[in-house]
């Protein structure tokens, strides 16, 4: 799809960059930025982090993802983290565990593979569940004004990018992806935005994106 390939080829952050991390938990996001990376050229390499949060399901991902280093022909890491138990030690959501350890882990494996940048998938659905988990924290301006393209070494070259364009990209290449089945559970505060509260605002505008 050319406008996600357009996206990477006008993400500022990238022009300078010789190698790249890239944060592929296996699923759509990250699928298509691996493979659009590649086609544009880039020199990567393939971080797949396994929280082992979700019994033998993770452990698949974790091969499938391992399998696209064969694919693309390119340097694979792998972290397996007790995610339960780096919670409870430091008193936190074991949402904000596994954010936490796949942040340092990357950071440390962009110093092990010499990469410039590490690169995650997030987008523009993103960027809106994010603004309203904010919200409903009572985040200050920082907070509400979205996610960074650049912030440190971690770029987002897909943040103006759809979650449908994304699923369009998926059908014309004809790529292979996980499900994550936790993401339909409205248990999770960001998925009950996701399901629950963003469609609301497109009923009211189709645009609202």
């Amino acid at each position: 799809m050319k406008f996600i390939r357009r996206q990477i080829q006008q993400c500022a952050p990238l022009h300078c960059t010789k190698r790249l991390l890239v944060a592929v938990s296996g699923g759509p996001d990250s699928i298509v930025l691996l493979d659009a990376l590649h086609r544009e050229g880039f020199s990567v390499v393939i971080a797949h982090c396994n929280f082992h949060l979700r019994g033998e399901a993770s452990n698949a991902d974790a091969i499938f993802v391992r399998s696209l280093a064969d694919k693309y022909q390119v340097a694979y890491c792998q972290a397996d983290f007790d995610t339960e138990k780096v919670a409870e030690e430091r008193k936190i959501s074991i949402e904000m565990a596994a954010r936490d350890l796949r942040y340092e882990w990357f950071e440390q494996m962009a110093d092990e593979h010499n990469c410039d940048l590490i690169a995650v998938a997030h987008n523009a659905d993103d960027v809106v569940e994010t603004f309203f988990l904010n919200l409903t924290r009572g985040s200050g301006l920082q907070g509400l004004s979205g996610m960074a393209e650049l912030r440190g070494r971690v770029v987002r070259p897909l943040l103006k990018v759809s979650r449908k364009q994304i699923m369009e990209y998926i059908a014309e290449f004809e790529l292979q992806y996980r499900i994550d089945a936790t993401n339909l559970e409205t248990v999770y505060t960001r998925n009950k935005i996701r399901h629950d509260i963003v469609p609301q605002f497109e009923k009211l505008n189709p645009s609202f994106l």
